[in-house]
């Protein structure tokens, strides 16, 4: 029989998959996150919107009003998912404005001057719109606007900071020298004139000692060849026998 082997037995077949959730109302959570991610997107698009129109962009107040109704459908979407209205927390979730993550290593310093930078352009935004809020009201603020112009010119700080020219590299410390000519470093003299110097003193040297090996000098030739010339025989004695004696017997 079709279905059944030599032995009888049914053939194996895989079974049945069936999905089973854990979370039963999973697929309302993500309705729900769905529709509260397009009503904060909506909400921020809106005030990007009043932002630029606040500066005179007259293309996003042709669209403001339009802008306002979306924001209110998609918070009326939410508000049926999830059976409640945004909070507060919601609300300033899709407002606040992002904050520069500061990440940098110690050696890399272009990221660390772009976060610098980004940094100090969120603190120049955060002061102007305070004194932005105040000026639409026609009010003055608190202190004459002292704390917002004080974040303002942390972040005029901060850019300036970036701008600035990196430190000089660390030049490796020099062992301290253990003498003075290791400072100076030896003499330098020529070749040729050390060479000079030593014929000179040994020509001296020689002359020196052949001046004090003998008591006959220059002087005692000429009166020799005067007493020879003159036949004079006791001066020739005198003399000749100079020759050989040491100076200091003379």
């Amino acid at each position: 029989m079709a279905g059944r082997d030599d032995d009888g037995e049914d053939d194996e077949k895989p079974p049945k998959l069936r999905v089973v959730s854990e979370n039963p109302n999973a697929r309302a959570d993500r309705q729900i996150e769905w529709a509260k991610d397009e009503a904060q997107r909506a909400l921020s698009q809106f005030a990007a919107a009043l932002l630029r129109t606040m500066t005179g962009n007259d293309t996003e107040a042709a669209y403001l009003i339009r802008r306002l109704a979306l924001v209110v459908e998609a918070i009326n979407k939410f508000e049926k998912q999830a059976d409640r209205g945004m909070s507060a927390a919601e609300l300033q979730e899709a407002l606040h404005l992002p904050q520069a993550e500061m990440d940098y290593s110690a050696g890399d310093d272009w990221r660390y001057r772009r976060w610098r930078r980004e940094d100090g352009i969120d603190d120049i935004v955060k002061g102007a719109l305070r004194l932005a809020a105040h000026k639409i009201l026609g009010e003055e603020p608190a202190f004459g606007g002292m704390h917002s112009e004080r974040v303002i010119e942390r972040g005029i700080k901060s850019i300036e900071e970036s701008k600035r020219p990196p430190p000089p590299p660390r030049q490796p410390k020099k062992e301290l020298a253990a003498s003075w000519d290791d400072v100076v470093g030896p003499p330098k003299t020529p070749q040729r004139r050390l060479g000079e110097r030593l014929a000179a003193a040994i020509d001296a040297s020689h002359r020196s000692a052949a001046s004090r090996s003998t008591g006959f000098n220059q002087a005692d030739l000429k009166e020799l060849r005067k007493a020879i010339k003159a036949k004079d025989d006791k001066r020739i004695a005198e003399l000749t026998a100079k020759i050989g004696k040491p100076r200091s017997e003379d």
